[in-house]
């Protein structure tokens, strides 16, 4: 039985992001519907930073590189240098912005390493782009053919795994931003999959070699897939938006 060590409150709507820090564990980002982000001391309870009057409600949010935040809201990315953030901080205190998509399409997921931010985006949707040149963003071909709803790094290969409401799990090659596989989810014959179709709510690369990913899906099922195949297990009763 897990026991709760700490209780964070300051957020004034739902929380839509939580992310650990890469480099301090004990460290948290969380981003929220009422339009800010806060970085927090779990060894305290306490918010050491808040980022606030965004102009739209935060969607993701990740540690970028050694000593940065990317924060999603709207279409754009913004990142911002820790080391110079004041105890409140305004949204326009960027060092500087990507913009994912002219249209104003809004970004769904994000996912960081090294100094790399991926994307994804309402219309589908997937890019890349490299912090230190933020003006290079990369857009995959061959997009998801509904709203991306989730994105992964793998933590050591250079490959990225997406998720959308087109049932579809995708793997990219980063280099050639190109697909290497897709995976759907077996078909089901029961009238609950008519109801709760399996849209892929989050995503992340398995920690074994025999299934390389994994899958959170709308009809609570998590999906493993590999060049072999996939197969599901009914895990929750509802949506299943974190892994």
């Amino acid at each position: 039985m897990l026991k709760q060590t700490a209780r964070l409150q300051g957020h004034k709507a739902g929380i839509t992001t939580l992310v650990a820090g890469s480099n301090d564990r004990d460290m948290l980002l969380s981003g929220s519907d009422d339009r800010t982000c806060r970085i927090w001391d779990t060894r305290t309870g306490r918010a050491i930073h808040g980022i606030v009057n965004f102009a739209h409600e935060i969607t993701a949010a990740g540690f970028v590189s050694e000593s940065c935040l990317a924060i999603a809201s709207g279409s754009t990315v913004s990142i911002y240098d820790q080391r110079s953030l004041s105890i409140v901080a305004q949204a326009g205190s960027t060092v500087t912005t990507v913009e994912q998509a002219a249209s104003g399409s809004e970004i769904q997921g994000l996912s960081a390493r090294g100094d790399f931010v991926a994307c994804v985006d309402e219309d589908g949707c997937v890019s890349i782009c490299d912090i230190t040149d933020p003006k290079h963003l990369v857009k995959f071909n061959n997009p998801h053919e509904a709203l991306a709803s989730c994105v992964c790094f793998h933590p050591e290969e250079p490959i990225l795994a997406t998720g959308g409401f087109d049932q579809n799990v995708i793997v990219w090659d980063i280099a050639s931003e190109a697909r290497i596989n897709s995976f759907m989810p077996p078909a089901a014959d029961d009238a609950k999959q008519m109801v709760n179709p399996p849209f892929v709510y989050s995503v992340d690369f398995a920690p074994t070699e025999e299934y390389m990913v994994v899958s959170g899906h709308a009809d609570g099922k998590i999906m493993c897939s590999s060049e072999s195949g996939s197969f599901s297990l009914p895990c929750h009763n509802y949506s299943v938006s974190a892994l």
